[in-house]
């Protein structure tokens, strides 16, 4: 006969399970070996106590996923364990010796994680999954210090070689440098003209934006279909408005499109990061990855969207004598607006 462990010890082995990925009460009743009457009523406790570590992903009558809000995997998503303890191993020992070398108490976030990338690629750590984020290349947890007992990530002499090497070479580098540094690789084209756009927002070059607003279409990932839509019509709305006879008025909307562009980059990672990491999720996770990618891809596309129309339909209000476009682009632009009926 098994010994009968304290509510305490249930609610200590259930916040321990959750910390691994989403689980439902009978994954949770079966890993514990506690009957799931008993496991429900320790979750409610959980969801209900001051600090609330504990909360409902799913709230289906028939399936609900409960997680824990100490999850470090971003939007919750059910990576395998391998994969959780690989990711937060690495970064922690990346965080450890950044400490022992540079004699700084926490290693920035953002270097952090540019330090894993270039690592894990340039010295073929082939356990750790890379995926594409909102600012470029990134893991798939992030890594909070004394959240956790991390395992010991075993590196070999050439790749500790490397950690030094990358360490010394950012130490003393601002973190958008760093992150500009990633951006000049092969494959992140798009994130750097982005990079460039923002900038050209930044300076109110009207040319410039144009530019860098048709770069991004060049360079847009053709597996990112689910918001493509958001950015064409972003993509038409601007280079009417940057071309607009009325210099006041096109000053007026650089800001506002710069805002709202933002948003839409949020939208348009948020698929890139789902779609990237779809390849490690495990068969029998996939329909929780579903639902939870469904669930934050619609909300932000139904947000955004209404933004964009609105933006939309001020700019099929303007005359077109008062667009004063290049003939390409006004040939694109006469195009498009054919192509909505107008």
């Amino acid at each position: 006969m098994g010994i009968k462990k304290t509510p305490e010890q249930i609610k200590n082995q259930i916040l321990d399970e959750l910390s691994l990925g989403p689980k439902t009460i009978s994954e949770l009743s079966d890993k514990i070996g506690s009957n799931w009457l008993t496991i429900e009523k320790f979750i409610r406790e959980l969801m209900n106590s001051e600090d609330k570590k504990v909360c409902e992903l799913i709230s289906a009558s028939k399936s609900k996923v409960y997680c824990s809000r100490d999850d470090l995997a971003f939007y919750y998503l059910p990576f395998p364990e391998a994969v959780r303890e690989n990711t937060l191993a690495l970064l922690h020992k990346i965080s450890e010796v950044w400490k022992e070398k540079t004699n700084q108490n926490n290693i920035p976030k953002t270097k952090l994680q540019k330090i894993a990338v270039e690592l894990i690629e340039e010295g073929n750590i082939s356990s750790v999954p890379v995926l594409k984020f909102h600012y470029g290349q990134t893991l798939a947890l992030r890594y909070e210090e004394n959240m956790a007992t991390y395992e010991t990530f075993n590196l070999t002499p050439k790749q500790n070689v490397l950690l030094l090497q990358l360490i010394n070479k950012y130490k003393n580098w601002f973190s958008n440098k760093v992150q500009s540094e990633q951006y000049k690789k092969k494959g992140m084209e798009f994130y750097k003209a982005k990079e460039e756009l923002l900038e050209a927002f930044s300076n109110k070059n009207k040319e410039e934006i144009i530019k860098k607003i048709l770069e991004l279409s060049v360079y847009y990932p053709s597996e990112l279909e689910e918001t493509y839509e958001l950015f064409d019509k972003f993509e038409y709305c601007s280079i009417n408005i940057l071309n607009i006879n009325k210099d006041k008025e096109r000053e007026e909307y650089i800001n506002k499109l710069k805002e709202i562009f933002s948003i839409i980059w949020d939208v348009i990672t948020t698929s890139y990061f789902f779609y990237e990491a779809e390849k490690y999720i495990k068969q029998d996770k996939k329909e929780l990855f579903n639902y939870i990618k469904l669930n934050t891809l619609n909300t932000k596309i139904f947000n955004v969207s209404s933004i964009v129309n609105d933006l939309k339909s001020e700019v099929d209000a303007i005359p077109l004598e008062e667009i004063n476009m290049k003939s390409s682009e006004k040939s694109k632009e006469l195009l498009n607006r054919l192509l909505n009926g107008l």
